[in-house]
């Protein structure tokens, strides 16, 4: 053997003892780019029921605003990644627009969904705006277990806003006539889970005044009044984070509940 290959043969057999190892290696193991890709992906995966250890991760139901009529570009990128940075499984609802009624029940049919396959104490929501007011109804008949509504209209009989907006016909073009709107106004119900109410002290769109009325009126309703407008939470994203960290604790409390009962039994 040539005094070249005497030299090449070791180093040949350590190229292929590294190259045995690496592959040997777990995939979290090259580094935390892969692993928070991993995270993400996971927790963004309802099939595989995001799971944390043996028991799934809070799932939470974001539903957008837009007046009823549109749809939000806003909401999604806001809102993904601080979810699941929370500890949450996202659900995004996409829900019929220009037609309150339906709208309220899809929401109502996405809760109990998520409810039967995961347990109310798993299921939460936070909406923004039209979709603070879905929000609120879930809460309001105990479909989740708690949520955050941001600017909600609260008292659809007395919302000003949407008709000098879009017209007096506002109301009638989303098949609401005067007796739904009192139906389905949250300040005209009962509210029986847990609701942080996020509202701008600005805010032209949705007065503050009808959501400081809605607080006083229901003992778990907490209400969080903030600088800006209807739409703070665009240019201030940390009251996004804050609300999805309260409702975290609150899915910690029911975590922690549950498996006491569990271990109890």
């Amino acid at each position: 053997m040539s005094r070249r290959a005497k030299v090449a043969a070791p180093l040949l057999a350590l190229l292929l003892a590294t190259l045995c190892v690496a592959i040997a290696m777990p995939s979290n193991s090259w580094g935390a780019e892969s692993e928070s890709t991993t995270v993400e992906e996971t927790a963004s995966e309802e099939g595989a029921g995001g799971l944390a250890g043996s028991l799934p991760r809070p799932q939470l139901l974001l539903i957008h605003g837009g007046s009823f009529l549109y749809d939000d570009p806003y909401f999604e990128p806001l809102t993904r990644g601080r979810a699941i940075a929370a500890g949450f499984v996202p659900h995004y609802v996409t829900y019929p627009l220009g037609n309150l009624p339906a709208a309220v029940t899809k929401v109502r049919e996405e809760a109990a969904r998520l409810r039967k396959k995961f347990g109310l104490d798993r299921v939460y929501a936070y909406g923004s705006s039209a979709g603070a007011t879905l929000t609120a109804l879930l809460s309001g008949d105990n479909l989740v277990a708690a949520a955050v509504a941001k600017a909600p209209i609260t008292d659809l009989r007395n919302w000003a806003w949407p008709t000098e907006k879009y017209g007096p016909e506002y109301w009638t073009s989303l098949g609401m006539d005067e007796a739904a709107r009192a139906r389905l106004s949250p300040y005209l119900r009962p509210q029986k889970a847990p609701l942080l109410v996020i509202q701008g002290r600005g805010d032209h769109i949705v007065p503050p005044t009808m959501n400081e009325a809605f607080a006083a009126r229901f003992k778990r309703v907490r209400l969080w009044m903030v600088a800006g407008g209807h739409t703070t939470e665009r240019v201030r994203p940390f009251l996004i984070t804050r609300a999805f960290h309260w409702l975290a604790r609150i899915a910690a409390r029911n975590e922690a509940a549950a498996r006491k009962s569990e271990a109890a039994h």
